[in-house]
């Protein structure tokens, strides 16, 4: 009997120092994972590099007096009070104009989108350079190079005379359109854009 109970105790306490064992480890996990959790809303980026909008107006104020795009001039920009109307429908029916609210019921509407436009000397090609505020994060990227050229079905004499880039930067969406009387150069659309984005490193 004494052989018997040493083994029950001895078998109790295995099971005892396991169970123990099992806790400590689990603890340990849930430090870890709680730690990694915590790491990773540290590094996240997405909040912090949310423009709020003075910051895309002060962008934009810079774009205007700084961006240069070598042959072409800045003729006509909409600095200053300027806010768009537009048809619900167009918006998924969430806002009547381009402005944070979806109003113009301010005194100073805060319009969401704003297009400097470069013309070259001859008033041949005419680059248009929009910058529209939204709430979310998109990331630094280049989201679209709109090639309509090329296509046997589409009448190419339109598709040559026009081109676009979309860019994404922090909240940002940025458009780089060329229009042309004649026929585009893709290499201006690109220096156009390599432009923009060396003037936008200026700012971080």
């Amino acid at each position: 009997m004494k052989i018997k109970r040493k083994y029950l105790i001895l078998l109790s306490s295995t099971f005892l120092i396991a169970g123990c064992t099992d806790n400590a480890v689990e603890n340990k996990s849930k430090v870890a994972i709680s730690k990694v959790n915590h790491s990773s809303q540290k590094s996240n980026p997405t909040q912090a590099n949310i423009m709020s909008y003075q910051k895309f107006e002060n962008l934009f104020k810079h774009m205007n007096d700084k961006l240069k795009i070598k042959n072409f001039q800045l003729k006509e920009s909409t600095l200053g009070p300027d806010v768009t109307i537009i048809d619900k429908e167009l918006s998924f029916n969430k806002r009547n104009w381009l402005t944070i609210n979806g109003t113009k019921d301010d005194l100073a509407p805060k319009s969401t989108q704003e297009t400097l436009y470069f013309e070259d000397k001859d008033q041949t090609t005419l680059l248009s350079i929009s910058f529209a505020y939204t709430k979310n994060y998109v990331g630094e990227d280049m989201l679209q190079y709109q090639v309509p050229s090329g296509y046997d079905n589409i009448n190419q004499k339109l598709a040559n005379k026009s081109d676009l880039i979309l860019l994404s930067y922090k909240n940002i969406v940025i458009s780089i359109q060329q229009n042309n009387s004649d026929k585009v150069n893709y290499d201006t659309t690109k220096f156009a854009t390599k432009m923009v984005i060396n003037e936008l490193k200026t700012i971080n």
